[in-house]
């Protein structure tokens, strides 16, 4: 593939011992329907097991390019702004999470938004942990008016990168490795951008220190993979999480929540919210 032809970098950084985990988020990027991509895969200190698995995946399929690097202090941002600078060839740039795993219409998605924006984002499903049932959007957030900005959901133009005043640097500690780099394009007063509704990637939180092991997020992966296989069964599933959200809404004014006794259904008592919520069953 030439370089003309790559329409998506899609940057994939990885460390330790996720070696048992990448076949699953690289595969969710091989099942796109856009597949004039690259994956640049970042090594952020993986050991000898995750630096053997990632090579044979790029001898498997030439589109994987793999940048072995030492162990950062932070989440290895130089590492993603020495290859945005130097080594990606697409006209836009994508991320990948190594424990998430895109749907397959994600990047197709992306790069209509990338047509008209410098930098957009879709939504998410939040797969909720051990559990075969998953949040439309950021759990906990109305996700009519909380964009993702997750870093498996974002993407921007090269070119528009290339042009921000320091691209990606070690994040101050307490802050979000990618909400730091993002105010990057926000803050610009030019940066034209974009958060869309439809969800296209599943988010797996990566849950409190140490969190589930290598081994149990495979597991995980390959549960959800199970599931979007049965096309029926994984509809249902976005169905639920889509009637889940909703149930907060007045369907007779798209877009505004209800308003119960003057006040949002979050702040409503949850006695309150319950018996409208059995209500809302029963009709």
């Amino acid at each position: 593939m030439s370089q003309d032809d790559i329409l998506f970098s899609v940057v994939l950084p990885t460390s330790i011992d996720r070696g048992l985990i990448l076949p699953h988020s690289i595969g969710s990027i091989q099942r796109q329907t856009v597949q004039n991509f690259e994956i640049l895969v970042i090594g952020d200190g993986v050991n000898d097991m995750t630096r053997s698995v990632i090579n044979e995946l790029s001898h498997q399929d030439q589109r994987i390019r793999f940048f072995d690097f030492p162990k950062h202090p932070r989440r290895g941002e130089e590492y993603r702004h020495k290859l945005l600078m130097n080594e990606a060839r697409g006209k836009y740039i994508a991320y990948l999470c190594d424990r998430d795993l895109y749907l397959p219409h994600h990047l197709e998605t992306l790069a209509l938004y990338l047509e008209k924006y410098d930098f957009a984002s879709t939504l998410n499903y939040t797969m909720l942990e051990g559990m075969e049932s998953m949040v439309y959007g950021r759990k906990n957030l109305d996700a009519w008016n909380a964009p993702a900005w997750y870093l498996s959901c974002t993407g921007h133009t090269l070119a528009y990168y290339k042009k921000l005043p320091f691209g990606w640097r070690t994040t101050p500690s307490g802050q979000f490795t990618d909400i730091y780099m993002w105010e990057q394009f926000i803050n610009q007063k030019d940066c034209r951008t974009y958060c869309g509704l439809e969800p296209t990637v599943l988010w797996f939180k990566r849950g409190n220190h140490p969190g589930m092991s290598t081994l149990e997020r495979k597991e995980e992966l390959i549960r959800w993979e199970e599931i979007m296989r049965d096309k029926l069964l994984f509809q249902m599933k976005k169905e639920e999480a889509l009637h889940e959200m909703m149930s907060g809404f007045n369907f007779l004014h798209r877009n505004h929540p209800i308003l119960i006794k003057g006040r949002k259904p979050s702040q409503v008592p949850s006695e309150v919210w319950k018996k409208i919520k059995k209500a809302l069953l029963l009709s």
